[in-house]
């Protein structure tokens, strides 16, 4: 299907993408809230979907429940931030964030989903085939 050097430029380009996001995500820069205010909720749920998107391209070996779990620290820990600089929580901005990365997540548990409803149901797991288990 893809070749070594194809993988490992998609997984360039996403691990490229998950770090322009996080550093969208953290940077206070000027420009950025100028372009998109901080209560801008569709720019809060799209850098979210791209940063768990990027994440489930970035890291193929890591189990999908894994990721998404990671990513809804990551909107704990950013819905929370403004709490330390005096400021209240946006419940708006929270709830975006978490839409961005189910709508990430969702379509890949789809994919299990019709998987299993297909019939495959893999018998042979990574971990149950491991050795030192």
């Amino acid at each position: 299907m893809f070749t070594t050097a194809q993988i490992s430029l998609i997984r360039t380009a996403a691990a490229f993408v998950v770090l322009l996001a996080a550093i969208v995500l953290v940077a206070p820069l000027s420009m950025l809230n100028a372009a998109f205010p901080a209560d801008n909720v569709a720019a809060r749920a799209l850098l979210f979907y791209a940063i768990t998107a990027g994440a489930y391209g970035f890291l193929p070996f890591v189990r999908r429940g894994d990721i998404v779990m990671v990513g809804m620290w990551l909107v704990l820990a950013v819905g929370v931030a403004p709490c330390f600089a005096g400021r209240e929580l946006s419940a708006s901005c929270m709830f975006a964030d978490m839409a961005g990365v189910l709508m990430s997540a969702i379509p890949i548990y789809i994919a299990r989903f019709r998987q299993v409803a297909q019939g495959d149901l893999r018998q042979y797991r990574r971990r149950g085939v491991d050795a030192a288990l």
